[in-house]
């Protein structure tokens, strides 16, 4: 048996001794069951999630979940720079609160993606009282309940990278999942990548989306929401061009002011290099064996060339077409002549 004590323990550590026996087990239970025990792609209105993504969870942060006014979710497809945008948001509200942001650190994906998980997750985030939480998801615009949080004061980001560079992150990402050497992901997960890249490409893997479909189709379900008063479309690339540009607009965005000397620590406290020394800190203070998700890996641009065929990527450029030729949304594949949408 897997030990996934890395995914809750830290968090429950600010909860009373009863309530981490009490929630550790149950979360002890869950994840072995569903990453290891009976693993299976679930289903919400016609969308696919990964394993321990919970079509209940999802109904119940639609339907039940109050946010408190000012708590921000980092809304995405997978490896789009979720991670990285929520580390953003995190220290930009609490950059002088060295306390909270300690605390906030070791709330981690599977507390804060409003679809991971039990229910019950729900509970150990009101027993932490943070008053700005920082969440996320992969949800696609049909499943998040805009209304309410648009009443609630809920600020939503939603992070897009170019279509070529995504799907090289999710090929690297996939197989450090807990579930990847099982069926069928094995062969899903496959390392021979033009198998792995054109069935990713065909909508093969069911990633939150609808049978056949992926990331393009995500995009063009969000992309009605990018004017409203609460909701802000942040390129990944612009992030990669002036990460302190990058790092004003959110704050204006999310009505917090910085200084200079804030701007600038932040930019250093979330960068690539820093973000991932701090994940192998915690990585080697961990003594279980346990498959882990690494969530950091280069985060470069123009990656992809040295992935995909020349077919692949043409594809790709012609689906880009086909499904949003008829935005304004726009992808740079190079650094080299990326436009700075700040």
């Amino acid at each position: 048996m897997m030990d996934f004590t890395f995914a809750y323990g830290p968090a429950l550590s600010y909860l009373s001794e009863e309530d981490q026996q009490k929630y550790s087990a149950e979360f002890k239970k869950y994840l072995q069951k569903t990453w290891r025990d009976d693993v299976t792609h679930k289903e919400w209105k016609g969308y696919y999630l990964l394993p321990a993504f919970e079509p209940a969870t999802a109904q119940f942060a639609y339907n039940q979940w109050n946010p408190n006014k000012g708590d921000v979710i980092v809304a995405s497809y997978a490896k789009t720079g979720t991670t990285w945008m929520r580390e953003l948001a995190r220290h930009i509200l609490y950059c002088n609160d060295d306390a909270m942001l300690k605390k906030t650190k070791y709330v981690n994906f599977f507390f804060t993606y409003l679809e991971f998980g039990p229910e019950s997750k729900y509970e150990v985030l009101e027993k932490l009282n943070i008053p700005q939480k920082v969440m996320g998801t992969h949800l696609p615009a049909p499943l998040i309940n805009f209304k309410k949080f648009k009443e609630k004061g809920t600020k939503i980001i939603y992070m897009i990278r170019n279509p070529k560079d995504q799907a090289v992150s999710w090929y690297h990402f996939c197989r450090t999942q807990p579930f990847a050497d099982l069926p069928p992901y094995k062969d899903m997960y496959t390392p021979d990548k033009k198998i792995f890249f054109d069935t990713y490409f065909a909508g093969e893997h069911k990633l939150f989306a609808k049978k056949g479909e992926g990331y393009l189709e995500h995009l063009k379900e969000w992309y009605p929401h990018q004017n409203d008063s609460n909701v802000l479309f942040v390129y990944y690339e612009d992030l990669k061009k002036d990460i302190t540009q990058g790092i004003r607009k959110v704050a204006k965005f999310l009505d917090v002011a910085l200084s200079d000397e804030d701007v600038d620590m932040i930019a250093e406290k979330t960068s690539f290099n820093s973000m991932k020394k701090s994940a192998r800190q915690t990585e080697k203070s961990r003594k279980q064996k346990v498959r882990v998700l690494k969530l950091l890996r280069k985060g470069t641009v123009g990656e992809w060339r040295d992935y995909l065929t020349f077919d692949q990527s043409k594809l790709i450029d012609e689906k880009v077409q086909k499904i949003l030729g008829d935005t304004n949304l726009k992808f740079v594949y190079d650094l080299d002549n990326t436009r700075c949408n700040l």
